[in-house]
């Protein structure tokens, strides 16, 4: 974790990006964008097929982090850790998603 990254409550505790984004931190959530922006669009493309689709990815894994914020926990990994961890589940909930599809429209046809 960078130095830059921890900010210090009025109380002096240290809190980090993610906590600040669980806390409706509109700042953080600019900052996570820039820091991490480049990572979860390298994840996106990929794991994609097009640009298209990894706008969207991109884009559910960013609400992700926003939904999932307050679980991070910097003393069991580092943001870029994190923000890995939360792409990996989102496409690995896709790929679920698609084969339940496809396992279904062949069950009609």
């Amino acid at each position: 974790m960078h130095l830059q990254d921890i900010h210090r409550h009025a109380d002096g505790e240290s809190i980090t990006i993610f906590q600040r984004i669980a806390k409706s931190d509109k700042t953080a959530a600019e900052k996570c964008l820039k820091k991490h922006g480049k990572l979860v669009w390298a994840l996106a493309k990929q794991f994609t097929n097009s640009n298209e689709e990894a706008e969207t990815a991109a884009q559910e894994i960013f609400l992700d982090l926003w939904k999932y914020a307050e679980r991070f926990d910097s003393t069991d990994c580092d943001e870029s850790d994190f923000v890995i961890l939360i792409a990996r589940r989102w496409f690995i909930k896709q790929k679920m998603i698609s084969a339940l599809a496809s396992s279904k429209n062949s069950r009609t046809e």
